[in-house]
């Protein structure tokens, strides 16, 4: 909830339109983007000082893009791990 509130005074009014609208967890997704995006303007501001502009600087970092599709194969993959996680545990006596 503080992200909401950081950026929206009151944003029960706003959450309530986004759901009914079917798209929580796609707003969900670029409100946490964007924190991210502001942490990486903030650290930009205070430590990078080269004379590279914020859009080079940031691709320069190489982080990695986000893929709103999902594999069937990424999908049995963490199955799969999952599995091997439930059954390699031994809960101690």
């Amino acid at each position: 909830m503080d992200l909401l509130f950081k950026r929206y005074a009151s944003p029960f009014l706003l959450i309530d339109q986004v759901i009914l609208v079917g798209q929580f967890s796609d707003f969900v997704l670029q409100l946490v983007e964007d924190d991210a995006d502001d942490a990486l303007w903030e650290f930009f501001l205070h430590k990078v000082g080269d004379g590279q502009s914020f859009k080079d600087w940031k691709s320069s970092l190489n982080i990695p893009q986000t893929d709103d599709e999902v594999t069937d194969e990424q999908i049995g993959a963490t199955i799969n791990s999952s599995i091997n996680i439930l059954n390699s545990f031994e809960p101690e006596n």
